[in-house]
Protein backbone atom coordinates (compact mmCIF):
# COMPACT_ATOMS: atom_id res chain seq x y z
CA UNK A 1 0.00 0.00 0.00
CA UNK A 2 1.16 3.36 -0.80
CA UNK A 3 0.52 6.52 1.48
CA UNK A 4 -0.09 9.57 -0.41
CA UNK A 5 -0.01 13.00 1.93
CA UNK A 6 -1.12 16.74 0.26
CA UNK A 7 -0.22 19.32 2.37
CA UNK A 8 -1.08 23.17 1.65
CA UNK A 9 2.34 25.69 2.84
CA UNK A 10 2.70 29.12 2.47
CA UNK A 11 6.59 30.52 1.48
CA UNK A 12 7.49 29.41 5.09
CA UNK A 13 6.40 25.94 4.52
CA UNK A 14 3.81 26.56 7.05
CA UNK A 15 0.36 25.04 7.31
CA UNK A 16 -2.57 26.86 5.14
CA UNK A 17 -5.77 26.28 5.88
CA UNK A 18 -8.26 26.59 2.64
CA UNK A 19 -11.16 24.95 1.35
CA UNK A 20 -9.72 22.00 -0.70
CA UNK A 21 -11.68 19.82 -3.12
CA UNK A 22 -11.13 16.28 -3.63
CA UNK A 23 -11.54 14.38 -6.48
CA UNK A 24 -13.19 10.63 -6.08
CA UNK A 25 -9.45 9.24 -6.17
CA UNK A 26 -8.95 11.29 -3.07
CA UNK A 27 -11.97 11.18 -0.87
CA UNK A 28 -13.15 7.82 -1.40
CA UNK A 29 -9.86 6.66 -0.11
CA UNK A 30 -9.36 9.06 2.73
CA UNK A 31 -9.94 9.23 6.15
CA UNK A 32 -13.63 10.52 6.63
CA UNK A 33 -13.98 14.67 7.27
CA UNK A 34 -16.92 16.72 7.66
CA UNK A 35 -17.48 17.88 3.73
CA UNK A 36 -18.79 21.12 3.32
CA UNK A 37 -20.41 21.02 -0.34
CA UNK A 38 -19.74 19.28 -3.54
CA UNK A 39 -20.13 19.95 -7.11
CA UNK A 40 -20.32 17.26 -10.27
CA UNK A 41 -17.31 17.32 -12.66
CA UNK A 42 -15.99 16.01 -15.54
CA UNK A 43 -14.23 13.25 -13.29
CA UNK A 44 -17.19 12.61 -10.67
CA UNK A 45 -18.08 14.11 -7.82
CA UNK A 46 -15.89 16.67 -6.26
CA UNK A 47 -15.69 16.99 -2.48
CA UNK A 48 -14.75 20.42 -0.73
CA UNK A 49 -13.50 20.78 3.34
CA UNK A 50 -11.60 23.29 5.14
CA UNK A 51 -8.34 21.25 5.39
CA UNK A 52 -4.55 22.26 6.04
CA UNK A 53 -3.59 18.59 4.05
CA UNK A 54 -5.34 15.01 3.88
CA UNK A 55 -3.94 11.53 2.94
CA UNK A 56 -5.26 8.44 1.43
CA UNK A 57 -3.77 4.96 0.71
CA UNK A 58 -3.50 3.34 -2.89
CA UNK A 59 -3.32 -0.51 -3.10
CA UNK A 60 -0.28 -1.80 -5.16
CA UNK A 61 -1.03 -4.95 -7.65
CA UNK A 62 2.56 -5.43 -7.22
CA UNK A 63 5.24 -6.24 -10.00
CA UNK A 64 6.94 -9.14 -11.53
CA UNK A 65 9.93 -9.68 -14.26
CA UNK A 66 7.45 -12.30 -15.72
CA UNK A 67 4.76 -14.59 -15.21
CA UNK A 68 6.23 -17.62 -13.47
CA UNK A 69 6.60 -20.79 -15.17
CA UNK A 70 4.31 -23.21 -13.77
CA UNK A 71 5.22 -26.74 -14.00
CA UNK A 72 2.07 -28.69 -15.46
CA UNK A 73 0.46 -25.65 -17.01
CA UNK A 74 1.48 -25.85 -20.37
CA UNK A 75 3.78 -28.09 -23.47
CA UNK A 76 7.24 -26.96 -22.62
CA UNK A 77 8.08 -28.63 -25.68
CA UNK A 78 5.61 -26.56 -27.53
CA UNK A 79 6.77 -23.05 -25.65
CA UNK A 80 10.27 -24.17 -26.72
CA UNK A 81 9.51 -24.15 -30.33
CA UNK A 82 8.20 -21.06 -29.79
CA UNK A 83 11.17 -19.72 -28.01
CA UNK A 84 13.58 -21.40 -30.68
CA UNK A 85 11.31 -19.93 -33.94
CA UNK A 86 11.61 -16.42 -32.34
CA UNK A 87 15.81 -16.58 -31.70
CA UNK A 88 15.68 -17.45 -35.19
CA UNK A 89 14.39 -14.89 -36.78
CA UNK A 90 17.32 -13.16 -35.94
CA UNK A 91 17.75 -9.29 -35.72
CA UNK A 92 15.84 -8.54 -38.74
CA UNK A 93 12.59 -9.58 -36.91
CA UNK A 94 13.27 -8.60 -33.86
CA UNK A 95 13.75 -4.81 -35.09
CA UNK A 96 12.78 -2.57 -37.82
CA UNK A 97 12.61 0.76 -36.04
CA UNK A 98 15.07 3.91 -35.38
CA UNK A 99 12.47 5.75 -33.39
CA UNK A 100 11.96 5.56 -29.46
CA UNK A 101 8.71 4.35 -29.83
CA UNK A 102 8.38 1.57 -32.32
CA UNK A 103 12.24 0.61 -31.41
CA UNK A 104 10.92 1.12 -27.65
CA UNK A 105 8.08 -1.94 -28.43
CA UNK A 106 10.53 -4.05 -30.03
CA UNK A 107 13.31 -4.01 -27.25
CA UNK A 108 10.17 -4.86 -24.98
CA UNK A 109 8.59 -7.51 -26.54
CA UNK A 110 12.58 -9.15 -26.84
CA UNK A 111 12.36 -8.59 -23.03
CA UNK A 112 9.40 -10.89 -22.80
CA UNK A 113 11.02 -13.88 -24.62
CA UNK A 114 14.25 -13.84 -22.49
CA UNK A 115 13.05 -13.92 -19.47
CA UNK A 116 10.65 -17.05 -20.90
CA UNK A 117 13.89 -18.27 -21.54
CA UNK A 118 15.77 -17.95 -18.90
CA UNK A 119 12.99 -19.75 -17.13
CA UNK A 120 13.23 -22.22 -19.37
CA UNK A 121 16.41 -23.35 -18.94
CA UNK A 122 17.80 -22.43 -22.66
CA UNK A 123 20.90 -20.94 -21.89
CA UNK A 124 22.05 -20.33 -25.32
CA UNK A 125 18.90 -18.94 -26.81
CA UNK A 126 19.00 -16.80 -23.34
CA UNK A 127 22.37 -15.39 -24.48
CA UNK A 128 21.95 -14.65 -27.81
CA UNK A 129 19.29 -12.53 -27.00
CA UNK A 130 20.30 -10.80 -24.15
CA UNK A 131 23.89 -9.53 -25.80
CA UNK A 132 21.50 -8.18 -29.01
CA UNK A 133 19.14 -6.55 -26.50
CA UNK A 134 22.71 -5.30 -24.63
CA UNK A 135 24.01 -4.07 -27.81
CA UNK A 136 20.89 -1.92 -28.69
CA UNK A 137 20.71 -0.43 -25.39
CA UNK A 138 24.38 0.38 -25.51
CA UNK A 139 23.60 1.89 -28.53
CA UNK A 140 20.42 4.25 -27.61
CA UNK A 141 22.90 4.96 -24.41
CA UNK A 142 25.50 6.68 -26.33
CA UNK A 143 26.47 8.49 -29.09
CA UNK A 144 28.31 6.12 -30.50
CA UNK A 145 28.71 2.28 -31.99
CA UNK A 146 31.70 0.46 -32.41
CA UNK A 147 33.75 3.85 -32.55
CA UNK A 148 31.66 5.26 -35.14
CA UNK A 149 29.60 8.87 -34.35
CA UNK A 150 25.97 7.76 -34.21
CA UNK A 151 23.03 9.34 -37.12
CA UNK A 152 20.30 7.41 -35.05
CA UNK A 153 19.36 5.73 -31.99
CA UNK A 154 20.84 8.65 -29.35
CA UNK A 155 19.51 10.98 -26.70
CA UNK A 156 20.47 14.69 -26.89
CA UNK A 157 19.53 17.12 -24.07
CA UNK A 158 18.12 20.01 -24.72
CA UNK A 159 18.42 22.83 -22.04
CA UNK A 160 15.35 24.88 -23.58
CA UNK A 161 12.94 22.29 -22.90
CA UNK A 162 14.47 20.79 -20.12
CA UNK A 163 14.11 17.27 -21.68
CA UNK A 164 15.96 14.36 -23.34
CA UNK A 165 15.06 13.99 -26.77
CA UNK A 166 15.38 10.41 -28.54
CA UNK A 167 16.59 10.39 -32.39
CA UNK A 168 14.47 9.48 -34.02
CA UNK A 169 11.21 10.86 -32.42
CA UNK A 170 7.33 9.43 -33.34
CA UNK A 171 4.29 10.73 -32.24
CA UNK A 172 5.43 14.21 -31.93
CA UNK A 173 8.12 12.89 -29.00
CA UNK A 174 9.89 15.98 -29.86
CA UNK A 175 7.64 18.43 -31.53
CA UNK A 176 5.24 18.91 -29.11
CA UNK A 177 7.08 16.76 -26.16
CA UNK A 178 4.59 14.35 -26.12
CA UNK A 179 4.33 10.31 -24.78
CA UNK A 180 7.75 10.33 -23.35
CA UNK A 181 6.87 7.87 -20.66
CA UNK A 182 5.14 5.72 -23.20
CA UNK A 183 8.37 5.71 -25.21
CA UNK A 184 11.36 5.79 -22.56
CA UNK A 185 9.37 3.41 -20.35
CA UNK A 186 9.79 0.08 -22.79
CA UNK A 187 13.66 1.05 -22.91
CA UNK A 188 13.58 1.20 -19.24
CA UNK A 189 12.03 -2.32 -18.77
CA UNK A 190 14.24 -3.74 -20.85
CA UNK A 191 17.22 -2.60 -18.96
CA UNK A 192 15.43 -3.85 -16.33
CA UNK A 193 15.26 -7.58 -17.80
CA UNK A 194 19.07 -7.48 -18.68
CA UNK A 195 20.21 -6.34 -15.33
CA UNK A 196 18.21 -8.86 -14.02
CA UNK A 197 20.77 -11.07 -14.78
CA UNK A 198 23.57 -8.91 -15.38
CA UNK A 199 23.71 -6.33 -12.90
CA UNK A 200 26.85 -4.81 -13.58
CA UNK A 201 25.07 -3.43 -17.22
CA UNK A 202 22.92 -1.44 -14.70
CA UNK A 203 26.32 0.64 -12.62
CA UNK A 204 27.79 3.90 -12.88
CA UNK A 205 29.96 2.52 -14.47
CA UNK A 206 28.23 1.23 -17.36
CA UNK A 207 24.76 2.56 -18.74
CA UNK A 208 23.32 3.32 -15.22
CA UNK A 209 23.25 7.16 -15.08
CA UNK A 210 21.70 7.14 -18.81
CA UNK A 211 19.01 4.72 -17.69
CA UNK A 212 18.62 7.07 -14.73
CA UNK A 213 18.25 9.83 -17.03
CA UNK A 214 15.58 8.55 -19.05
CA UNK A 215 14.11 7.81 -15.84
CA UNK A 216 14.18 11.47 -14.35
CA UNK A 217 12.94 12.64 -17.98
CA UNK A 218 9.53 11.44 -17.43
CA UNK A 219 9.59 10.82 -13.71
CA UNK A 220 12.01 12.85 -12.44
CA UNK A 221 11.94 13.52 -8.59
CA UNK A 222 11.52 16.81 -6.79
CA UNK A 223 13.67 20.04 -7.53
CA UNK A 224 15.50 18.09 -10.05
CA UNK A 225 18.03 20.39 -11.64
CA UNK A 226 17.79 19.03 -15.40
CA UNK A 227 13.87 18.22 -15.51
CA UNK A 228 10.50 18.87 -14.01
CA UNK A 229 8.93 16.74 -11.37
CA UNK A 230 7.10 13.70 -12.53
CA UNK A 231 6.67 14.99 -16.05
CA UNK A 232 3.45 14.06 -17.29
CA UNK A 233 1.94 12.71 -14.39
CA UNK A 234 -0.82 14.43 -12.48
CA UNK A 235 -0.63 14.67 -8.70
CA UNK A 236 -4.16 16.25 -8.42
CA UNK A 237 -5.72 13.80 -10.90
CA UNK A 238 -3.72 10.71 -10.14
CA UNK A 239 -3.03 9.87 -14.11
CA UNK A 240 -0.42 10.94 -16.69
CA UNK A 241 -1.32 13.38 -19.54
CA UNK A 242 0.00 11.95 -22.96
CA UNK A 243 0.54 15.76 -24.34
CA UNK A 244 3.29 17.74 -24.22
CA UNK A 245 1.50 21.04 -25.15
CA UNK A 246 -2.12 20.22 -24.00
CA UNK A 247 -3.20 23.42 -26.71
CA UNK A 248 -6.37 21.53 -26.99
CA UNK A 249 -9.77 23.10 -26.77
CA UNK A 250 -11.05 20.24 -24.47
CA UNK A 251 -7.71 20.33 -22.34
CA UNK A 252 -5.36 17.12 -22.29
CA UNK A 253 -5.91 14.01 -23.07
CA UNK A 254 -4.29 10.56 -22.38
CA UNK A 255 -5.39 7.32 -23.89
CA UNK A 256 -3.02 4.06 -22.98
CA UNK A 257 -3.14 3.86 -19.05
CA UNK A 258 -1.35 0.63 -19.73
CA UNK A 259 1.34 1.80 -21.35
CA UNK A 260 2.05 4.75 -18.69
CA UNK A 261 1.76 1.61 -15.99
CA UNK A 262 4.50 -0.33 -17.73
CA UNK A 263 6.99 2.62 -17.44
CA UNK A 264 6.45 3.38 -14.21
CA UNK A 265 6.39 -0.51 -12.94
CA UNK A 266 9.65 -0.51 -15.13
CA UNK A 267 11.39 1.96 -12.56
CA UNK A 268 9.76 -0.41 -9.61
CA UNK A 269 11.85 -3.26 -11.26
CA UNK A 270 14.49 -0.98 -12.50
CA UNK A 271 14.94 0.20 -8.42
CA UNK A 272 14.51 -3.58 -7.01
CA UNK A 273 17.11 -4.80 -9.42
CA UNK A 274 19.54 -1.78 -8.75
CA UNK A 275 18.95 -1.13 -5.19
CA UNK A 276 17.65 2.65 -6.09
CA UNK A 277 15.21 2.91 -3.17
CA UNK A 278 13.91 6.45 -4.06
CA UNK A 279 13.33 5.37 -8.25
CA UNK A 280 11.31 1.97 -6.62
CA UNK A 281 9.26 3.92 -4.18
CA UNK A 282 8.42 6.93 -7.05
CA UNK A 283 7.26 4.19 -9.62
CA UNK A 284 5.27 2.73 -7.26
CA UNK A 285 3.46 5.44 -6.10
CA UNK A 286 2.96 5.99 -9.82
CA UNK A 287 2.19 2.48 -11.15
CA UNK A 288 -0.94 2.60 -7.99
CA UNK A 289 -1.94 5.26 -9.08
CA UNK A 290 -2.38 5.01 -12.12
CA UNK A 291 -3.84 1.17 -11.75
CA UNK A 292 -6.23 2.98 -9.18
CA UNK A 293 -7.35 5.55 -11.68
CA UNK A 294 -7.55 3.84 -14.12
CA UNK A 295 -10.57 1.89 -12.73
CA UNK A 296 -12.13 5.20 -11.42
CA UNK A 297 -11.95 7.42 -14.41
CA UNK A 298 -11.94 5.35 -17.58
CA UNK A 299 -14.05 2.22 -16.19
CA UNK A 300 -16.07 4.07 -13.24
CA UNK A 301 -15.98 0.96 -11.59
CA UNK A 302 -18.45 1.86 -8.69
CA UNK A 303 -20.90 3.12 -11.30
CA UNK A 304 -20.78 -0.43 -12.74
CA UNK A 305 -20.80 -2.07 -9.25
CA UNK A 306 -23.55 -0.10 -8.39
CA UNK A 307 -24.69 1.41 -4.85
CA UNK A 308 -24.04 4.69 -3.84
CA UNK A 309 -24.85 7.54 -6.57
CA UNK A 310 -22.44 9.66 -5.62
CA UNK A 311 -19.64 7.15 -6.06
CA UNK A 312 -20.54 7.34 -9.69
CA UNK A 313 -18.01 8.83 -11.79
CA UNK A 314 -19.42 8.61 -15.41
CA UNK A 315 -22.54 11.33 -16.37
CA UNK A 316 -25.38 10.10 -16.09
CA UNK A 317 -27.16 8.40 -19.40
CA UNK A 318 -23.43 7.77 -20.98
CA UNK A 319 -23.97 4.37 -22.70
CA UNK A 320 -21.10 2.51 -22.42
CA UNK A 321 -18.93 0.50 -19.23
CA UNK A 322 -15.94 1.78 -20.13
CA UNK A 323 -13.93 4.83 -22.24
CA UNK A 324 -10.99 4.85 -24.15
CA UNK A 325 -9.63 8.59 -24.10
CA UNK A 326 -10.00 11.06 -20.98
CA UNK A 327 -9.59 14.40 -21.71
CA UNK A 328 -9.58 17.54 -19.43
CA UNK A 329 -13.13 18.36 -19.64
CA UNK A 330 -14.66 14.55 -20.36
CA UNK A 331 -13.91 11.60 -22.16
CA UNK A 332 -14.14 10.13 -25.61
CA UNK A 333 -15.37 6.57 -26.70
CA UNK A 334 -12.28 6.37 -29.55
CA UNK A 335 -9.09 6.53 -30.20
CA UNK A 336 -6.67 8.08 -31.93
CA UNK A 337 -5.72 6.05 -34.34
CA UNK A 338 -9.27 3.93 -35.30
CA UNK A 339 -12.63 3.06 -34.67
CA UNK A 340 -12.57 -0.06 -34.46
CA UNK A 341 -13.94 -1.67 -30.68
CA UNK A 342 -11.19 -3.64 -30.75
CA UNK A 343 -8.73 -1.25 -30.88
CA UNK A 344 -10.59 1.61 -28.52
CA UNK A 345 -10.35 -1.00 -25.92
CA UNK A 346 -7.23 -3.20 -26.44
CA UNK A 347 -5.21 0.21 -25.89
CA UNK A 348 -5.49 -0.45 -22.29
CA UNK A 349 -4.05 -4.12 -22.56
CA UNK A 350 -0.44 -3.02 -24.33
CA UNK A 351 1.92 -3.93 -23.72
CA UNK A 352 0.81 -7.26 -22.12
CA UNK A 353 3.00 -8.18 -19.56
CA UNK A 354 2.76 -8.34 -15.58
CA UNK A 355 3.10 -4.69 -14.86
CA UNK A 356 -0.19 -3.90 -16.86
CA UNK A 357 -2.28 -6.53 -14.50
CA UNK A 358 -4.67 -4.14 -12.81
CA UNK A 359 -6.32 -4.50 -15.79
CA UNK A 360 -7.68 -7.84 -14.63
CA UNK A 361 -8.52 -6.61 -11.13
CA UNK A 362 -12.20 -7.18 -11.45
CA UNK A 363 -13.03 -10.67 -13.22
CA UNK A 364 -17.06 -9.93 -13.69
CA UNK A 365 -16.53 -6.54 -14.95
CA UNK A 366 -13.70 -7.99 -17.45
CA UNK A 367 -16.01 -10.51 -18.96
CA UNK A 368 -18.10 -7.47 -20.12
CA UNK A 369 -15.03 -5.48 -21.10
CA UNK A 370 -13.41 -8.72 -23.40
CA UNK A 371 -17.44 -9.16 -24.56
CA UNK A 372 -17.66 -5.61 -25.91
CA UNK A 373 -14.11 -5.59 -27.15
CA UNK A 374 -14.80 -8.51 -29.14
CA UNK A 375 -18.81 -7.25 -30.60
CA UNK A 376 -17.70 -6.18 -33.92
CA UNK A 377 -15.75 -9.82 -34.26
CA UNK A 378 -17.70 -11.76 -36.54
CA UNK A 379 -17.46 -15.13 -34.05
CA UNK A 380 -17.45 -12.29 -31.07
CA UNK A 381 -14.38 -14.27 -30.31
CA UNK A 382 -10.43 -12.96 -30.83
CA UNK A 383 -10.32 -15.45 -33.84
CA UNK A 384 -12.90 -13.47 -35.66
CA UNK A 385 -11.33 -10.21 -35.53
CA UNK A 386 -8.97 -9.08 -38.90
CA UNK A 387 -5.31 -8.59 -39.42
CA UNK A 388 -3.83 -5.79 -37.35
CA UNK A 389 -6.59 -5.62 -34.68
CA UNK A 390 -4.36 -7.36 -31.60
CA UNK A 391 -6.11 -10.87 -31.97
CA UNK A 392 -3.19 -12.34 -29.19
CA UNK A 393 -3.66 -9.51 -26.97
CA UNK A 394 -7.55 -10.39 -26.75
CA UNK A 395 -6.64 -13.90 -26.14
CA UNK A 396 -3.58 -12.05 -23.34
CA UNK A 397 -7.28 -10.46 -22.09
CA UNK A 398 -9.86 -12.88 -21.68
CA UNK A 399 -6.94 -15.58 -20.21
CA UNK A 400 -7.29 -12.57 -17.18
CA UNK A 401 -10.68 -13.73 -16.62
CA UNK A 402 -11.49 -16.72 -18.66
CA UNK A 403 -8.47 -18.82 -19.67
CA UNK A 404 -9.72 -21.94 -20.76
CA UNK A 405 -12.41 -20.58 -23.17
CA UNK A 406 -9.32 -18.44 -24.77
CA UNK A 407 -7.05 -21.20 -24.94
CA UNK A 408 -9.72 -22.58 -27.18
CA UNK A 409 -10.39 -19.91 -29.49
CA UNK A 410 -6.57 -19.67 -29.63
CA UNK A 411 -6.26 -23.85 -30.57
CA UNK A 412 -8.91 -23.54 -33.09
CA UNK A 413 -6.67 -20.77 -34.98
CA UNK A 414 -4.52 -21.50 -37.50
CA UNK A 415 -2.73 -18.29 -37.52
CA UNK A 416 -2.85 -15.40 -36.79
CA UNK A 417 -1.00 -11.53 -37.31
CA UNK A 418 0.50 -10.50 -33.66
CA UNK A 419 0.92 -7.12 -32.51
CA UNK A 420 3.87 -5.00 -32.62
CA UNK A 421 4.94 -5.83 -29.62
CA UNK A 422 3.62 -9.36 -28.68
CA UNK A 423 5.69 -12.43 -29.66
CA UNK A 424 4.10 -15.95 -30.13
CA UNK A 425 6.14 -17.69 -26.83
CA UNK A 426 4.67 -14.73 -24.71
CA UNK A 427 1.26 -14.99 -25.78
CA UNK A 428 1.40 -18.83 -25.46
CA UNK A 429 3.28 -18.58 -22.33
CA UNK A 430 0.97 -16.15 -20.84
CA UNK A 431 -2.71 -17.74 -21.52
CA UNK A 432 -1.72 -21.44 -20.59
CA UNK A 433 -0.36 -19.91 -17.29
CA UNK A 434 -2.88 -17.76 -16.39
CA UNK A 435 -5.41 -20.85 -16.73
CA UNK A 436 -3.23 -22.15 -14.11
CA UNK A 437 -3.22 -19.05 -11.79
CA UNK A 438 -6.45 -17.62 -12.49
CA UNK A 439 -7.43 -14.56 -11.04
CA UNK A 440 -5.67 -11.80 -9.98
CA UNK A 441 -5.86 -10.99 -5.68
CA UNK A 442 -3.64 -7.84 -5.10
CA UNK A 443 -4.65 -4.59 -6.01
CA UNK A 444 -7.63 -3.82 -4.17
CA UNK A 445 -6.01 -3.72 -0.83
CA UNK A 446 -7.89 -6.61 -0.04
CA UNK A 447 -4.78 -8.70 0.19
CA UNK A 448 -1.36 -6.96 0.49
CA UNK A 449 2.32 -8.13 0.36
CA UNK A 450 5.26 -6.41 2.04
CA UNK A 451 7.45 -6.73 -0.65
CA UNK A 452 6.80 -4.70 -4.35
CA UNK A 453 7.71 -7.46 -6.50
CA UNK A 454 4.96 -9.98 -5.31
CA UNK A 455 1.12 -11.18 -6.34
CA UNK A 456 -1.69 -13.30 -5.90
CA UNK A 457 -4.24 -15.28 -7.74
CA UNK A 458 -7.22 -17.43 -7.03
CA UNK A 459 -8.87 -20.14 -8.80
CA UNK A 460 -12.51 -20.85 -9.33
CA UNK A 461 -11.61 -23.95 -7.42
CA UNK A 462 -9.97 -21.89 -4.41
CA UNK A 463 -6.73 -22.75 -5.24
CA UNK A 464 -4.23 -19.39 -4.08
CA UNK A 465 -0.74 -19.17 -5.61
CA UNK A 466 1.25 -16.56 -3.87
CA UNK A 467 4.08 -15.47 -6.08
CA UNK A 468 7.00 -13.75 -5.54
CA UNK A 469 10.31 -12.83 -7.53
CA UNK A 470 13.31 -12.08 -5.09
CA UNK A 471 15.78 -8.97 -6.79
CA UNK A 472 18.35 -9.23 -4.14
CA UNK A 473 21.37 -11.25 -3.72
CA UNK A 474 20.32 -13.26 -0.51
CA UNK A 475 16.99 -14.94 0.44
CA UNK A 476 14.09 -13.06 1.79
CA UNK A 477 10.68 -13.40 3.32
CA UNK A 478 7.86 -12.11 2.03
CA UNK A 479 4.39 -12.11 4.01
CA UNK A 480 1.07 -11.22 2.54
CA UNK A 481 -1.53 -9.78 4.62
CA UNK A 482 -3.40 -12.88 4.88
CA UNK A 483 -0.41 -14.71 7.24
CA UNK A 484 1.12 -16.63 4.20
CA UNK A 485 4.62 -16.09 4.08
CA UNK A 486 6.88 -17.18 1.07
CA UNK A 487 10.37 -17.97 1.54
CA UNK A 488 12.34 -16.94 -1.38
CA UNK A 489 15.87 -17.93 -2.74
CA UNK A 490 18.25 -15.04 -4.22
CA UNK A 491 17.59 -13.88 -7.40
CA UNK A 492 14.69 -16.30 -8.14
CA UNK A 493 10.90 -17.31 -8.37
CA UNK A 494 8.97 -18.47 -5.48
CA UNK A 495 5.26 -19.83 -5.21
CA UNK A 496 3.40 -20.60 -2.30
CA UNK A 497 0.15 -22.52 -3.41
CA UNK A 498 -2.58 -22.68 -0.61
CA UNK A 499 -5.71 -24.78 -1.33
CA UNK A 500 -9.16 -23.26 0.48
CA UNK A 501 -11.37 -26.19 -1.80
CA UNK A 502 -15.02 -26.12 -1.75
CA UNK A 503 -15.54 -21.98 0.08
CA UNK A 504 -16.28 -20.75 -3.50
CA UNK A 505 -18.00 -23.34 -4.87
CA UNK A 506 -20.26 -24.22 -1.83
CA UNK A 507 -20.62 -21.08 0.07
CA UNK A 508 -21.84 -18.75 -2.98
CA UNK A 509 -24.83 -21.16 -3.24
CA UNK A 510 -27.93 -19.59 -1.65
CA UNK A 511 -29.43 -23.65 -1.23
CA UNK A 512 -26.75 -24.59 1.14
CA UNK A 513 -27.18 -28.22 1.93
CA UNK A 514 -26.05 -29.73 5.50
CA UNK A 515 -22.86 -30.85 4.22
CA UNK A 516 -22.35 -27.53 2.25
CA UNK A 517 -22.61 -25.50 5.24
CA UNK A 518 -20.15 -27.27 7.36
CA UNK A 519 -17.51 -27.14 4.94
CA UNK A 520 -17.93 -23.69 4.24
CA UNK A 521 -17.59 -23.24 8.31
CA UNK A 522 -14.69 -25.86 7.99
CA UNK A 523 -13.03 -23.53 5.08
CA UNK A 524 -13.63 -20.45 7.62
CA UNK A 525 -12.05 -22.26 10.26
CA UNK A 526 -8.76 -23.37 8.34
CA UNK A 527 -8.08 -19.95 7.76
CA UNK A 528 -8.16 -19.14 10.95
CA UNK A 529 -5.84 -21.87 12.22
CA UNK A 530 -3.34 -21.49 9.67
CA UNK A 531 -2.71 -18.13 11.01
CA UNK A 532 -2.77 -19.12 15.12
CA UNK A 533 0.42 -21.13 16.55
CA UNK A 534 -0.49 -24.85 17.45
CA UNK A 535 1.63 -26.60 19.71
CA UNK A 536 -0.33 -29.67 18.77
CA UNK A 537 2.13 -31.13 16.18
CA UNK A 538 -0.81 -32.85 13.93
CA UNK A 539 -1.73 -29.08 13.17
CA UNK A 540 -4.93 -29.03 11.03
CA UNK A 541 -4.59 -28.95 6.82
CA UNK A 542 -7.87 -28.80 5.81
CA UNK A 543 -8.68 -29.45 2.11
CA UNK A 544 -12.01 -30.00 1.15
CA UNK A 545 -11.78 -33.16 -1.16
CA UNK A 546 -9.64 -34.82 2.13
CA UNK A 547 -12.58 -34.19 4.75
CA UNK A 548 -15.51 -36.73 5.85
CA UNK A 549 -17.69 -35.56 8.40
CA UNK A 550 -16.26 -35.38 11.80
CA UNK A 551 -12.43 -36.72 10.78
CA UNK A 552 -9.67 -35.99 8.85
CA UNK A 553 -7.63 -37.33 6.51
CA UNK A 554 -3.76 -37.54 7.56
CA UNK A 555 -0.71 -39.66 6.36
CA UNK A 556 -3.67 -42.33 4.89
CA UNK A 557 -5.92 -42.89 8.10
CA UNK A 558 -9.01 -41.54 9.37
CA UNK A 559 -8.12 -39.31 12.27
CA UNK A 560 -10.96 -37.93 15.15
Amino acid sequence: TVTVSHRYLDDDNAPVETLAGLMPLQWKRAPAMGYATSVRSARGLVKFAPMTGFDYDLPSVGVLPALPLIDGSLNETELRGLVEDFVAGGTGYWNTANDTYWNGKAVGRLSEVLAIADQLGMADEATTLRDWLKGELADWMSAERDGTLDSENYFVYDPNWSTLLGMEESFASHQQLNDHHFHYGYFIRAAAEVCRVDKAFCSDEQYGQMFELLIRDYAGGKNDPMFPYLRNFDPANGFSWASGHANFVRGNNNESTSEAANAYGAMVLYGLVTGNDDIMERGMYLHASTSATYWEYWNDIDGYLGGDPDARNFPPGYPRITTSIIWGDGSAFSTWFSPAFAHILGIQGLPSNPLIMHVGLFADYLDDYVALGLEESPNGKPSGLPNGHWTDLWWNLWSMTDADAAIADYEATGSYEPEAGEAPAHTYHWIYTMRALGELQTGTGALTADYPAAMAFETDAGVTSYVVYNYSDDAITVTFSDGTVVEAAANAFAIETVALVLSKRLCSNPAHTAAGLFFCVLSVLKTLVSQCPLSDPYEPKFAGESLMLGHRKSGGEIRE
